[in-house]
Order: structure tokens, then C-alpha cells, then sequence
């Protein structure tokens, strides 16, 4: 939960509350440093405005300059969630209406000749933030931070503005590797943190938990969306990973919530603030869980590839060979078998000698050899051999877990889940179990509206009608005809503290995690 003070709180819970909101865009995507990004048709050629800014990386709020656009709201709205039930990697959105009476939004285009008339544009930054008016202040606190997903959408008729937002884990969905990344024994916590930098992304901008998966041996190929390898990697984990309300990435492990301080129930819901609470369905209902995975191991070295059809060496001058194995590659020997004849089929002069490897590179799954021929005649090399250590599937993982209460009570609501990250039977089991534990029961999901509370987060612990329960998605909206509320899909957890290496005592209450 976000930090705010006891006046606060208490004209949160006020009859009567004045609230206040706050809308900034950076309509220029103008940077702290005063440039804003070139764009055709508008920037002088030699100007001052910079080819993109921070060209390639994941861009963060602070970057930039805003316009205070917050007397032209009419209404906003933001949801940020949980990816349920598997964990993984999620987006925030938000929209909002402005009032366009003025023209201030009327693009040039259309007509308008306002300041900002030719950056009325999709990829600007936008800022949300709301709270109270408290003894004459305004007290307002992050609620949103993205970008204008979507050109906006000018009413002519209503003169209003329809703006579409999405934080910025968009970035990754257009994002993908142009290197391969290829990793052994490393926690998903370490292997985010190799990515984010490929990414272009500085530790400032994230904060992630120390994982607990370890796997053995992972490898992404070139051309991996960014935003499948993350929801990979954290759903293998059993985690999540999201931006907060202020920018910041998050990576919570599958254990972050069971620890204290985040044991601590951080708000008590009072009956008077629920507006409406909606009876459990079977909408998450998980009762039958299958898991899959093919598991790679490193090997000893051994034969990886046996060329297939004779290479053309025409004579004094050298030539590529470029090789594809069927698996993912950690080591490869220095080539050194190989045949070369002056015939094709094998036979004729052995123009072995005549053949020299000028050089050779490896790569995640292929290889590239150059070879020089210094005879005066054309050979052909019949036979090659390359050698290495290479990752091969030695397991195909199937684990089949189900809740036989549920599944008597509700028929059967299978959930499968495939992940090559998740590395071995025992991981399935407890992410299975952990599944199982917490949507196995309709009646463990509950969705209430509520007079909105700007300080609550993904995850905090409230206490309902006796109960604890878990924030796993909320959607805020701030509009005249219904209000300041928030929609909270919350599900219930029993709060376990679970025994830590050098913190918890044998024989004390800590559980052995799952």
C-alpha cells in the first residue's frame, strides 16, 4: 500500500470527500533536458529536437516534460491486475474523456491551431495521479504512468477527446531479442535482469525479488518477443511481474506475500465504504491442473553434425559453410575432421592437405566455418564431422494434479500450462499445489466496489467481513456520473509464514514452503 497520512485516510472514508485528480501528457515528448524528439513535417533539419530520446530502451516517466491537462478531464479510469491464475507478466491500462470546447485537442489536421494541434498523437507519455483535497490541499498520489496507446479520438459533435493508455510493459510486446540468449543455472530473478539490460532498461527502473526457480538450462533465439520471455520465465516462477503506479517494473516471486511485513493486513474494509459486492462464480474456478515441460540438460561432447552433400571449394579462394544443429549449442570443438577430394563422390586426388579452416564462429544453435582452398584446382570436401557439447530434451516432463472435492462439486476446470522453465517434477507439484490451494473454491474469489481508496496496491492484504484477502486486480474510475470507486477483484488467502534459512527457528511455527 502506498504511503499517505492519517488526514488522508480519513477523508477517504468522509461522507462528503473533495477529491482531486491530476492528468499530465507529454504531448512533445519533451525530455528533462529540454529537446523533444524530431518528427517529420515539424522539425527543422539541424535543429535542436533529437533523433528519438534514449533510442531503443524502455522509457521511464521521469524522462520527460508534461502538460498539466487536468482542468480539461472529464473523466479518467486505470486497471492494473494479476495474471490469474498462472502468475506471469501483466499490463496496466487507462482512459480518459477530456473536454474539448476550447479546440486545445483539435489537431492541426482537422483544423486546430493550438500549441500542442500537432503532437495530438499515439506514443505520448501520460501521467494519472489522484487523492483529496485535505484542509485546503491538494493531496494527490501515482495512480498511472503510461503511454497514449491508440491516435485520439477527436469528437466533432461532443468536442471531447478519447484517449487510450497502456503503461509501459508495452514496450516488451514490440520489443524481440537480436542476439540469442542462452543461460545454465541461473534463477529467473538473474536471468530478467540480463534481459532488462538488453532491453536498455538501468537498475533504477526496476526492482525484482531474488527468484526461487533455479533452471538448469535455458535459451531464448533470436527474434524471442520480450514480452514472452518475461511471461515465461515468471509464470515458470509462479510470480509476477508488472510496473507499479509510479513507473517502477516489478518482479515479485512466488513467495513475496508470505513474509512479513506483507503479512500484516494493510486495510480493514468497512461495510459503510462498499458500494456492491457480486456473489463467487465459477469464472476462476481451477480443479484439474496438467503440466508440461521438455527439459534440456547440458551434455558431454559428442557428434553434432555430419555434413550431408559435398562443399564446392573453388581453387585459391575460400569459401563459408554455414551449419544448423537441431539443438541449442554450449561449447563446439575446433573442426578438425574433414575429407577433401578433387571428384565429388569422394574419389580422385586427395586434396586433403590443400583445405585449411581460415576460421570458424559459434553461435547458440549454428555455426559458420570458412575454409580455404590453396590448390589450383577446384575440391571438394566429401566428409566433415563437427563435435561439441550440445542441450538436449532428457525429459518430457507431464504432471497431473486435481482437487477430487472440487472436481465432485463443480465438474472438472482444467487448467494446462506449458513451460519449458519449469525444470522438474517436484516444481510442477508445488506450483500445481499452489494453483489448487487458491482457485480450487469459487467462493476464494470476490469481486465488491468500493469508495475508492487511491493508496491501495496489487497485493495488499484487507481484511472483509472477518476475512483476509488478497488485492489480485482493481480498476479505478473517476467519472462524474458514478463517482470515485474501485472495483476489487480480491481472493482469500490464509496467512502462512513460511520458514526462512537464518530467520526462522526449528520447531517454531514457520511452515516448510510448497
Amino acid at each position: 500500500m502506498q504511503s499517505v497520512n492519517a488526514a488522508f485516510t480519513a477523508e477517504e472514508k468522509d461522507f462528503t470527500r473533495r477529491i482531486v485528480e491530476n492528468l499530465l501528457i507529454s504531448w512533445h515528448r519533451q525530455n528533462v533536458l529540454g529537446n523533444k524528439t524530431f518528427t517529420i513535417g515539424v522539425s527543422t533539419i539541424g535543429g535542436n529536437d533529437i533523433i528519438g530520446i534514449t533510442a531503443g530502451a524502455v522509457g521511464s516517466p521521469s524522462n520527460y516534460k508534461y502538460f498539466d491537462e487536468s482542468a480539461y478531464a472529464m473523466s479518467l479510469g486505470w486497471e492494473r491486475g494479476y495474471n490469474m491464475p498462472t502468475g506471469g507478466l501483466t499490463m496496466a491500462l487507462a482512459e480518459a474523456v477530456l473536454d474539448n470546447s476550447s479546440g486545445r485537442f483539435t489537431p492541426r489536421y482537422m483544423g486546430g491551431n493550438s500549441e500542442i494541434s500537432t503532437a495530438i498523437l499515439p506514443s505520448r507519455p501520460a501521467i494519472i495521479n489522484a487523492g483529496f483535497n485535505i484542509g485546503g490541499v491538494n493531496i494527490s498520489i501515482p495512480q498511472f504512468a503510461g503511454l497514449i496507446s491508440d491516435q485520439p479520438e477527436v469528437g466533432v459533435r461532443d468536442r471531447s477527446v478519447n484517449l487510450k493508455l497502456m503503461d509501459y510493459v508495452s514496450y516488451f510486446k514490440d520489443k524481440k531479442l537480436d542476439t540469442a540468449v542462452m543461460f545454465t543455472g541461473q534463477r529467473t530473478d538473474q536471468v530478467l535482469t540480463t534481459l532488462s539490460s538488453l532491453m536498455g532498461m538501468n537498475t533504477a527502473q526496476y526492482d525484482y525479488d531474488t527468484g526461487v526457480n533455479l533452471i538448469p538450462f535455458g535459451y531464448f533465439p533470436v527474434g524471442t518477443n520480450f514480452a514472452d520471455a518475461f511471461g515465461q520465465l515468471v509464470e515458470a516462477e509462479g510470480g509476477h511481474y508488472y510496473q507499479d503506479e509510479s513507473g517502477t517494473f516489478k518482479f515479485e516471486n512466488r513467495y513475496h506475500w508470505n513474509s512479513a511485513p506483507y503479512t500484516n493486513v494493510q486495510m480493514v474494509i468497512n461495510t459503510s465504504q462498499v458500494i456492491d459486492a457480486k456473489s463467487p462464480d465459477l469464472s476462476h474456478l481451477i480443479n484439474l491442473v496438467e503440466i508440461t515441460s521438455n527439459i534440456r540438460t547440458k551434455q558431454t561432447d559428442q557428434l553434432l553434425f555430419t555434413l550431408a552433400s559435398p562443399l564446392t571449394l573453388a581453387p585459391n579462394t575460400t569459401t563459408d559453410l554455414f551449419v544448423n544443429f537441431n539443438d541449442p549449442i554450449l561449447a563446439l570443438d575446433t573442426p578438425a575432421y574433414w575429407v577433401a577430394n578433387s571428384i565429388s563422390d569422394g574419389t580422385g586426388t586427395d586434396l586433403t592437405s590443400s583445405v585449411t579452416l581460415k576460421s570458424y564462429s559459434a553461435f547458440a544453435q549454428a555455426a559458420k566455418l570458412t575454409f580455404n582452398n590453396s590448390s589450383s584446382s577446384t575440391a571438394y570436401i566429401t566428409s566433415l564431422t563437427l563435435y561439441g557439447r550440445p542441450a538436449l530434451v532428457s525429459t518430457n516432463l507431464y504432471y497431473r494434479a486435481k482437487d477430487d472435492s472440487s472436481v465432485t462439486a463443480y465438474d472438472t476446470q482444467i487448467l494446462t500450462l506449458n513451460n519449458d522453465f519449469i525444470g522438474s517434477q517436484i516444481w510442477a507439484q508445488t506450483l500445481s499445489q499452489m494453483i489448487l490451494n487458491d482457485f480450487s473454491d469459487p467462493s476464494n474469489i470476490q469481486q465488491i466496489t468500493i469508495k475508492a481508496m487511491p493508496q491501495l496496491q496489487l497485493g495488499d492484504l484487507i481484511s472483509w467481513q472477518g476475512r483476509y484477502w488478497r488485492i489480485f486486480d482493481y480498476k479505478t474510475t473517476l467519472d462524474p456520473s458514478v463517482g470515485f470507486t474501485q472495483d476489487l477483484l480480491l481472493l482469500q488467502k490464509t496467512i502462512t509464514s513460511y520458514f526462512r534459512i537464518g530467520i526462522s527457528t526449528i520447531g517454531g511455527s514457520d511452515k516448510i514452503s510448497p
